[in-house]
């Protein structure tokens, strides 16, 4: 069942599933440790002019869902891209496999599993899928992953793929255990419902002073959260100074793991707003408020 696009994103974002996760490597730019997306192989199973949805799912699919979400974000790693281009395709779940307690024998659909999605003005993505069974590749079995190309008015394109810690058929796949693999292998969280949620951001090429951002600078709260996983570097940048905001720290389930911290600065080291060291290892989110623009939300990741 396709879902309609409106209603999607607004049901995305009040679960707070907008966010920021480096899982990424970057160039040289004014922060140190900022690179740019690595690509991976595209496979022969990828179709142009896929439809423009954002429920990847056949109708009899009705649990065990995955969401992913993310923002597309220029060469500085911080300036989101809005109206960037994010293919995405993947296998089916295939079959239960109960010796190594995964699915396997998975294939592609030229219907299903498969969309071009386009960030919002806020250079945000999210679809609604399920975690991709493995396929056999010789002998082996690829882990589950997720492709993607993504550009930013036809240029700067890069083709990837996405990986899932815990997977065991990592260390023998020649593409996901390669080193520049490393980053873009991301922890997924359960949430109450027993859905699964992951967040991959992408960097491109792309300079900030090509991107059209009035309004994104009119309209928007945060402009971007790096670097994440949280280190204690991590550090929240704000589009305006001097506009009094508040902001709350939640789990994935959205109840809330600190008081709301009221502030009027542009940049907010994440280290004033919580201890790392006090909470566990999972996504959380960050939602930020003010009496002009409403409430955003983006998630951070405690590994």
């Amino acid at each position: 069942m396709k879902i309609n696009r409106r209603f999607f994103m607004k049901k995305i974002i009040n679960i707070g599933l907008f966010s920021l996760l480096p899982i990424k490597i970057f160039p040289k730019n004014y922060f140190n440790d900022c690179e740019i997306t690595t690509s991976d192989i595209q496979g022969p199973f990828y179709i142009e002019n896929s439809p423009n949805i954002y429920n990847l799912t056949p109708p009899e699919i009705t649990s065990d869902f995955l969401f992913i979400t993310g923002t597309i974000y220029a060469n500085d790693c911080i300036t989101p891209i809005p109206n960037a281009v994010v293919d995405v395709w993947h296998a089916n779940k295939g079959v239960k496999d109960t010796n190594s307690n995964s699915f396997i024998n998975s294939d592609y659909d030229e219907e299903y599993f498969r969309a071009k999605i386009y960030t919002d003005q806020y250079g945000n993505y999210a679809y609604q899928t399920i975690l991709p069974g493995k396929y056999l590749n010789g002998s082996q079995y690829r882990p589950s992953h997720i492709h993607y190309k993504s550009s930013y008015m036809g240029q700067n394109e890069v083709t990837t793929q996405l990986y899932f810690e815990g997977d065991n058929s990592i260390p023998s796949d020649p593409w996901a255990s390669n080193i520049n693999s490393q980053n873009r292998i991301i922890p997924l969280i359960n949430d109450n419902n027993g859905d699964l949620h992951g967040v991959f951001d992408i960097t491109l090429e792309t300079n900030p002073d090509d991107i059209n951002l009035s309004k994104l600078k009119e309209h928007s709260l945060i402009k971007g959260i790096h670097p994440n996983p949280i280190t204690n570097k991590s550090t929240i940048y704000l589009n305006r100074n001097n506009e009094e905001c508040f902001i709350e720290i939640c789990n994935i389930n959205g109840k809330s793991i600190n008081k709301i911290t009221r502030t009027n600065k542009a940049i907010i080291p994440i280290s004033e707003l919580l201890n790392s060291s006090d909470i566990k290892k999972g996504l959380y989110i960050i939602k930020i408020s003010s009496n002009n623009k409403g409430v955003e939300a983006k998630r951070i990741v405690v590994n």
